[in-house]
């Protein structure tokens, strides 16, 4: 990653950096040499350099604690649309409770800190498509993407009011290593038990994003001054892949010659498509940079080390 660009060391808060794409964060901005606070359960505290951990609720008491920063990235809430259906008051709760917190303490403590909260393509719901534009109408199909459009709202409203230094991004299917849930994980999986079906019709097409791009983008966002331009933002590559496809090259690469196979079922809460719009895209290259089948063979390579430990 190119992580040479970025020389000026901020205070940097992290938000839920005990995830998937917070650790990913984390280690590439202590790699680049910032001061980086982390909050959340579960943290690995795996990076090296400058690195702080606070373990807990994010909430006010918590947020007391940190050192004011120049920078906030938002990366906690809920992370799974069929975890939304199954218990939609601890998503919320994941998700509302301490962003709430966190613009308070924006608005009376941290006035010139800047946020950069990661929501979700899922906001777009019945209205996603195969070009889908960050001027899309809003309609979540799930309680997930449903938090995550009163998540955007809440900044929209404190950005207006307040003033607040705020910036949305709405990302596609991030995969990559460390990733232990959702389709590709599921497939791998699944496959090892010799069962190759899958949900849907194959035909569906998702826009998959490759780790380190995603965090690549998110580096270059900080060099960048917020304007009407970039206050919202999609995080897709505009290309779309179907299931069948991707399906058919994880299985291919891993060493299956199973061709995947679909039940014609789908999943509650998921789109045909959700793909984001080329032409708005253009503008981010970094998300461009990995093709699928080099982020796939590094994800196999990955999963079975795994298996190996």
């Amino acid at each position: 990653m190119a992580l040479e660009n970025h020389k000026l060391s901020k205070k940097i808060l992290v938000l839920g950096g005990g995830g998937f794409i917070g650790t990913h964060l984390v280690a590439a901005l202590s790699k680049a040499q910032h001061q980086v606070q982390v909050i959340g359960n579960n943290l690995a505290q795996a990076a090296q350099g400058e690195v702080d951990y606070f373990h807990g609720e994010l909430n006010s008491q918590l947020y007391q604690r940190c050192t004011t920063p120049d920078l906030i990235f938002s990366l906690a809430g809920g992370a799974s649309v069929a975890s939304s259906w199954q218990d939609p008051y601890h998503d919320f709760a994941k998700t509302v409770p301490h962003l709430s917190a966190l613009l308070h303490k924006m608005q009376t403590d941290w006035q010139h800190s800047r946020l950069i909260y990661l929501s979700s393509a899922a906001v777009y719901g019945e209205n996603a498509t195969d070009s889908t534009s960050i001027t899309c109408p809003l309609k979540p199909m799930s309680p997930y993407g449903l938090h995550k459009q009163v998540a955007e709202e809440m900044i929209q409203f404190y950005s207006k009011r307040y003033q607040i230094a705020a910036q949305i991004v709405r990302p596609f299917s991030v995969y990559g290593e460390g990733l232990r849930k959702q389709l590709l994980w599921d497939a791998l999986n699944k496959a090892k038990r010799g069962d190759f079906c899958y949900f849907g019709s194959g035909e569906q097409q998702r826009d998959w994003v490759y780790i380190n791009d995603l965090i690549d983008f998110l580096l270059n966002l900080m060099t960048q001054h917020i304007n009407e331009q970039n206050q919202l933002l999609n995080a897709g590559t505009g290309r779309g892949v179907t299931i069948n496809k991707i399906l058919s090259m994880l299985l291919k690469i891993a060493g299956y010659r199973q061709a995947p196979m679909f039940s014609s079922i789908g999943k509650p809460g998921d789109p045909d498509n959700l793909v984001s719009d080329s032409l708005e895209q253009h503008a981010y290259p970094q998300l461009n940079h990995t093709s699928l089948q080099q982020g796939l063979e590094r994800y196999v390579a990955w999963f079975k080390k795994q298996e190996q430990s």
